[in-house]
């Protein structure tokens, strides 16, 4: 099965894509360090009071915990990637979006299955803005790979020389 992802030129419909990147490369590292510290004070709050019911969610806590760390060192890959318009830091970005995006859901079951509504919309949009924040990405590295492999721009920047078959070596 084939599904194209779609392309986009800006960001917001107003930011030049890479800009947009950054912004929101810098957005998910300060929401993930904050969500880091709620999740480690909530965790250490409700180990002090573990009871049967309660220990699913600690399990659950410390899996988000584990998927928020890791997503703060990648969002700093997606700033560096980013200012420095390295394809493959950006792709090593896409590829980890994906795997969250799988990952996440299995916490988001767990929580509607509790019926903790509100965790469960806060969890939905932060998928939201991941899957935005992938196609974004996606679109700049297929910009700049557009760029890298273009003939045209190549051959800008090649030097032509003109000389007749007469004045060769062979």
């Amino acid at each position: 099965m084939y599904v194209k992802v779609p392309e986009v030129k800006r960001c917001c419909c107003c930011f030049p894509l890479r800009y947009g990147i950054l912004i929101f490369g810098f957005i998910n590292v300060l929401f993930s360090l904050l969500a880091v510290a709620c999740l480690v004070v909530t965790t250490e709050l409700k180990r002090s009071t573990l009871t049967g019911s309660s220990s699913l969610e600690v399990a659950t806590a410390t899996v988000l915990y584990s998927i928020l760390g890791m997503g703060v060192i990648l969002n700093i890959i997606l700033l560096v990637g980013g200012c420095q318009k390295d394809i493959s830091m950006l792709r090593l970005y896409n590829y980890y979006t994906v795997l969250t995006i799988l990952a996440a859901a299995v916490p988001l079951i767990i929580l509607l299955s509790r019926k903790q509504f509100v965790d469960v919309c806060a969890g939905l949009v932060a998928v939201a803005t991941q899957m935005y924040v992938s196609i974004l990405v996606r679109s700049e590295v297929v910009k700049l790979e557009t760029k890298l492999l273009n003939p045209r721009v190549a051959s800008a920047h090649a030097v032509e020389i003109d000389a007749p078959d007469t004045d060769t070596l062979l």
